[in-house]
């Protein structure tokens, strides 16, 4: 093996323990941790798109996109968010305007729908500014 694939390797390795650690910390900052899943996809959604933009190489995007990127975002932790969202038991409430609140079900279907155009409009204005 050259010394070239293995600072490859530990590179990939370092920026994906970092996108970890980023996401952990993402996802305990605030209450009901969605918030936090959310806000690690849009913006690896985003930055996934400036990098696919900028004409990097293979390397270059297997290093950053899959091992800081891809562990930044999480799909595994976005679908056991909206499953909690959804099995939500707690009884409707009304929000300081005196409006219910969205019912579970509403809650997690606006969530995974909101996240996938949040994600997808991302990755567009970063493959646009990019580009």
């Amino acid at each position: 093996m050259t010394g070239s694939a293995i600072l490859a390797i530990l590179a990939f390795f370092v920026l994906a323990g970092i996108g970890a650690v980023v996401r952990w910390m993402a996802g305990h900052r605030w209450p009901g941790r969605h918030w936090g899943t959310l806000l690690v996809n849009v913006v690896g959604a985003f930055l996934l798109g400036l990098l696919a933009g900028s004409g990097a190489s293979a390397a270059t995007m297997t290093i950053v996109g899959t091992g800081g990127l891809g562990a930044l975002t999480t799909f595994s932790r976005f679908a056991q968010d909206a499953a909690d969202l959804a099995e939500d038991s707690a009884s409707p409430t009304r929000n300081a305007a005196g409006r219910l609140n969205p019912t579970p079900r509403t809650a997690a279907t606006l969530y995974v729908g909101g996240t996938l155009l949040l994600g997808l409009a991302a990755a567009w204005l970063g493959l646009e500014i990019s580009g």
